[in-house]
């Protein structure tokens, strides 16, 4: 499996390339000059945060799926749910599994992420920012705990979506798992994805897709680059791995799911990030392009189907 997709480099001046590299150079010595990852104990190694809007039918499948590879606790963020999200999620709750903060805060994603960061830092090593519709589908590994312990030492790490479609579905099955249902996808990897955070470094400021630490490099504040699962510095969606290797882990997005969802995000519940990311999805001709390049099917995260079937029975 090839590793990036649609990014094009060969467009950029040299002088852009050449400031590029300059950045990577400056992000590696910045890293080397903190010294050894502080050691310190903490009650989780991986917890996700996550923002929601009236996602009820998909909650448990989300939650059990991510508990079966590993994530120890969800720091949720209810943003105008009006279904019953509270009588899925008391469970967890109950169990110690689930902090629930409401959170009535129009485009709040951002101010929530931060808000969890505060909250959460003392208590769990990584945060891993993802949606509701989005899976952290390990390829090889079973757990993610397992996975993360080889980035110790790095802020943040970039983990690219494989971008999944409706697979012809006008309406989503409710007796049919998600990650049972969507299986068409694009071919490759997209330069767009998530990321885990560090709680070992400091963060000023908050995105949806990339973070960047704060430090102190010789009396200068500056920040250091995320790097991508082969441990490359990043740069302006610039994805780099090296050649002859597979990448060994993706984010399943399922932006849509079926056709019947995607009007209703699209046109109904809005946006949680900002007016600019709403006006994006209701460009004309998105959906069908997006749709359009679902040419091949991945199957990998059916290899826990099983398991979470019966974890859903429970």
């Amino acid at each position: 499996m090839k590793y990036i997709t649609h990014v094009e480099t060969n467009k950029k001046s040299l002088l852009w390339t050449f400031l590029r590299y300059i950045r990577y150079a400056a992000s590696s010595l910045c890293l080397s000059m903190q010294g050894k990852a502080i050691k310190k104990q903490k009650k989780y190694t991986v917890a996700v945060c996550a923002i929601f809007k009236n996602e009820g039918i998909f909650l448990k499948e989300w939650l059990e799926y991510h508990l079966l590879i590993g994530v120890e606790h969800f720091y949720l963020y209810n943003n105008f749910s009006e279904d019953n999200y509270q009588e899925i999620l008391t469970p967890y709750i109950e169990k110690g599994l689930v902090t629930l903060t409401e959170w009535p805060v129009q485009f709040g994603q951002l101010p929530a992420y931060e808000d969890c960061f505060q909250k959460a830092k003392d208590e769990t090593q990584w945060i891993a920012y993802i949606d509701l519709d989005e899976f952290i589908c390990l390829r090889h590994e079973l757990d993610v705990r397992n996975w993360i312990k080889k980035y110790s030492k790095y802020p943040t790490v970039y983990v690219n979506w494989k971008q999944f479609g409706t697979s012809g579905r006008l309406q989503h099955d409710n007796n049919q798992l998600v990650i049972e249902q969507y299986t068409s996808c694009w071919p490759l990897l997209a330069n767009s994805g998530k990321s885990f955070v560090n709680t070992n470094y400091i963060f000023r400021k908050f995105e949806c897709h990339l973070f960047y630490p704060e430090i102190d490099f010789l009396g200068i504040k500056t920040t250091i680059l995320p790097v991508n699962e082969f441990k490359k510095f990043i740069h302006y969606w610039i994805m780099r791995s090296p050649r002859r290797k597979e990448s060994e882990i993706q984010i399943n997005h399922y932006y849509n799911r079926s056709y019947a969802q995607y009007i209703y995000k699209t046109q109904q519940r809005g946006d949680a990030c900002s007016a600019n990311s709403q006006k994006v999805r209701e460009i004309q001709g998105t959906f069908e392009r997006n749709e359009a390049r679902n040419t091949t099917k991945d199957y990998t995260i059916q290899r826990f189907l099983l398991l979470l079937k019966l974890r859903m029975q429970q």
